[in-house]
C-alpha cells in the first residue's frame, strides 16, 4: 500500500515540475511584417525660402550707355502640387508650384552721357517640373527640371525729367533646374529641402521719348531704321523647404 502511494505522489510531483516547466518558458511572439514606406500618390503642400535675382538691363543699341545689372536677395513663399510613381528604389513624378516672391529693387545710372534710373520688380514666379530619384524607405533623393514663369516690371528712365523711357510689364518662360532630398515624417507628411536655378528669356523694350517738348535725333539714329531698344534678361538662384501632405496611405 506504502508503495502504491509512493508510485502516485512520484508520478504527481513529475507531472506538476512539467508543467511548471513549460510554464516558465519564454513566450515568443509570431513577428509581425514591418511596412515598406512607398513614395506612389498625389501630394499638396506649401513651401518658405528665399534666394538672389540677378537682371541685366543692356542699352543695346548705346543710346545713352545706360548698362545696368542687379542682384538682389528675395523671400519667398508658395504652394506645391505633384504626383510621384514609385518603382522598386526609383522615383519618377511631375510637380508644380506657384509663388510670390519680394524682388523690388531701383538705382540710379550715371555716366559722361546721361543720368537716369533704372528698376527690376518679381513679384510672382512658378515651375512645371518632372522629378526623377532614388528613394531609399523613408528618404528621397532627387534631381528636377522644366519650364519656369516669372512676372517681371523693368522700367529705365533717362534724364532728371525723364524725356524718355523704356518698359516692360509681362510674363516670362524660362527653364528650371535643380535637386533636393525628401523625408517622410509619417506615411502621409513629408518634409524637403531643395536648390533651384530658373534662366529667362531675354526681352527687349523701345526706347520712347516721353516728353513732347524735347528733341533728340538720338531716338531715331540706332541704324537700320530700328528703335532704340533697352535689353532686359533674368535669372534666379533659389533655395526653400516645403512640407507636404500625401494622400492614401
Amino acid at each position: 500500500m506504502k508503495t502504491l502511494l509512493s508510485a502516485a505522489l512520484l508520478v504527481a510531483a513529475t507531472s506538476i515540475a512539467a508543467n511548471a516547466a513549460d510554464m516558465s518558458m519564454p513566450y515568443k511572439a509570431a513577428p509581425v511584417a514591418q511596412s515598406v514606406y512607398n513614395w506612389t500618390g498625389f501630394y499638396l503642400g506649401g513651401t518658405a525660402g528665399g534666394g538672389i535675382a540677378n537682371s541685366s538691363h543692356l542699352d543695346a543699341d548705346d543710346f545713352e550707355g545706360a548698362n545696368t545689372k542687379f542682384q538682389e536677395a528675395f523671400g519667398a513663399v508658395g504652394l506645391t502640387a505633384g504626383y510621384n510613381y514609385q518603382l522598386g528604389h526609383t522615383l519618377l513624378g511631375v510637380e508644380g508650384d506657384f509663388n510670390w516672391a519680394t524682388v523690388d529693387r531701383t538705382t540710379q545710372f550715371a555716366n559722361d552721357r546721361q543720368t537716369g534710373t533704372t528698376s527690376f520688380k518679381m513679384d510672382q514666379f512658378a515651375t512645371l517640373r518632372a522629378r526623377a530619384g532614388l528613394a531609399f524607405e523613408q528618404t528621397l533623393v532627387y534631381a528636377t527640371a522644366g519650364l519656369a514663369f516669372a512676372h517681371v516690371q523693368n522700367t529705365t528712365a533717362f534724364g532728371f525729367d525723364t524725356f524718355a523711357q523704356a518698359s516692360e510689364d509681362k510674363w516670362k518662360t524660362g527653364l528650371a533646374v535643380g535637386a533636393g532630398v525628401e523625408f517622410a515624417l509619417s506615411h502621409n507628411w513629408t518634409l524637403k529641402g531643395e536648390y533651384m536655378l530658373m534662366q529667362f528669356a531675354n526681352s527687349d523694350a523701345i526706347i520712347n521719348n516721353v516728353d513732347p517738348g524735347f528733341s533728340d535725333n538720338g531716338l531715331s539714329a540706332c541704324g537700320n531704321a530700328r528703335p532704340c531698344r533697352m535689353n532686359y534678361s533674368e535669372s534666379v538662384q533659389l533655395a526653400r523647404i516645403g512640407l507636404n501632405y500625401k494622400f492614401g496611405y
